[in-house]
């Protein structure tokens, strides 16, 4: 939805949709809206200490004068003098106090003996209550402040002493208007200072939209910036240079994979290239066109064997959501596999031996990690001489809460500077690619074993003990699942 202000032309070039101007106007806003409270708040503070201050000196003021007639009485008792002095005394109080507006009442019981001129009528007619010896109220917009005084014939006489509101409003209004131009300066201020905020915080995401902007699927090598505020945006900008190395990572696996995936399938595909051209070159024998078959046929069943195993390596790689609902046996699992592959063992004259110390119960794919186990026992059965040895351990571990599986030979063993390779896909051995006693393998094997055991939370090692000694490989998994993201 477009940002209404767009519509107005002269507000046009400003971005009012960008991040900076929206929060350049919610910060301005806050503080304004802030200031404004503030503002009301102090006035309406002013104007209540004001009166209740002005109440406390009238009040002050009417105590002063019932003291004055006390010390200043005459000695004789005449209620006409101390009327006199009263008078006297309520006048001194009006003149002194005339810039104030203050008005003065001087009355007998319910009659005004003497009012200042300036004493509102509403004040002079308002009647007493005679049970309050002193009292202040607020007659309309006056304030008075009203006290009995006892004079020594026994008369009552009463003292008002009063202002009106409105020397306290024009008070306040002074306070609001020496305010004002300071909140005029804030309003001013404030837009200006809140873009440079917004500017200043939204720097950082400029800097990764514009390295956002950059990145390509097939240059992967730009990271965002970090300041060393180790604030939320160089948190965000962590977790993204993150993720981008993860990216780069897989995207660098994935053309690994295809390039190596197509040597593999290349050397095949000329091979059977190659044997038909020369049978379809010339009119040949038989036997000769049947030792050609026999050749294509070897290729595509090893094409077939590594497409399996493409497939089956995407199927593990795709499946990392699925809920593992089911109870595997391991024991159950090594000794189901290890019967399988015995009549090749046996041909061989090669033993297979199974160590448990009890099942190993966890929950998986069943079906992928007898995946796991054959292909470790198939890599066994390549590798080891006739007449060898293969042993197979199985142990549950509920201290560790893991299952290790552990798959050991006497064959020809791994040279040390291939051991940090093994398990990466289509590696092999140079020596195992040219040994012709060693079945081809599509070398996927090994790589397709550790998706499988990371899949399942665990992990997988090999260990080699020297040229013709044989390897040991072992697989550890949690007793219980553990689910793992795709890096």
């Amino acid at each position: 939805m477009p940002w209404p202000l767009n519509d107005l032309p002269f507000l046009r070039f400003i971005p009012w949709g960008s991040l900076r101007v929206r929060l350049t106007l919610l910060n301005s806003a806050a503080v304004l809206l802030a200031m404004l409270i503030l503002l009301l708040a102090m006035r309406f503070g002013v104007r209540e200490a004001l009166f209740r201050e002005t109440e406390k000196t009238l009040l002050g003021e009417v105590r002063e004068v019932a003291m004055s007639l006390d010390d200043f009485r005459p000695d004789s008792a005449d209620s006409i003098a101390s009327r006199d002095l009263l008078e006297a005394e309520l006048r001194r109080k009006a003149a002194s106090h005339r810039d104030r507006a203050w008005f003065l009442q001087l009355l007998d019981g319910t009659d005004t003996v003497w009012a200042s001129p300036n004493c509102p009528e509403e004040v002079i007619h308002m009647p007493i209550d005679e049970s309050l010896v002193e009292t202040v109220k607020r007659f309309g917009k006056h304030r008075c402040a009203r006290r009995l005084i006892d004079t020594r014939e026994g008369e009552k006489l009463y003292v008002r002493i009063g202002m009106p509101d409105k020397v306290i409003e024009q008070n306040v209004d002074k306070v609001t208007w020496f305010l004002l131009p300071i909140g005029i300066g804030f309003t001013l201020l404030t837009p200006l200072a809140g873009y440079w905020l917004a500017l200043r915080a939204t720097q950082p995401i400029a800097g990764i939209l514009k390295t956002a902007g950059r990145l390509k699927p097939t240059k992967l090598g730009d990271r965002l910036p970090t300041r060393g505020t180790d604030d939320e945006l160089d948190q965000l900008s962590i977790t993204i240079n993150r993720l981008l190395d993860q990216v780069a990572r897989h995207v660098e696996q994935q053309q690994q994979f295809v390039a190596d995936a197509a040597h593999e399938l290349r050397g095949p595909l000329a091979a059977m290239q190659n044997a038909l051209e020369v049978a379809t070159n010339k009119e040949r024998s038989l036997d000769s066109y049947q030792t050609t078959l026999e050749e294509a046929l070897g290729e595509t069943r090893h094409l077939t064997h590594l497409a399996n195993d493409l497939l089956l390596l995407a199927e593990v790689g795709s499946s990392l959501d699925s809920v593992f609902n089911q109870v595997c046996d391991l024991e159950q699992v090594v000794r189901q596999t290890v019967a399988m592959f015995g009549g090749n063992a046996e041909e061989r004259s090669i033993a297979m031996t199974i160590q448990s110390n009890g099942k190993a119960v966890i929950r998986g794919d069943e079906r992928q990690l007898r995946q796991v186990i054959s292909n470790l026992v198939d890599n066994a059965l390549r590798f080891t001489p006739e007449g060898g040895q293969i042993d197979l351990a199985v142990e549950a571990s509920q201290a560790n809460a893991e299952a290790v599986v552990t798959v050991s030979d006497n064959g020809r063993g791994v040279d040390e500077e291939h051991l940090e390779r093994v398990f990466d896909r289509f590696f092999q051995a140079e020596a195992a690619r040219t040994r012709g006693d060693i079945k081809r393998g599509g070398g996927l094997g090994l790589s397709i074993c550790r998706s499988i055991v990371e899949r399942h939370g665990g992990r997988i090692g090999l260990e080699s003990r020297g040229v013709g000694r044989g390897v040991t490989v072992t697989v550890v998994i949690p007793l219980r699942p553990v689910r793992r993201q795709s890096a």
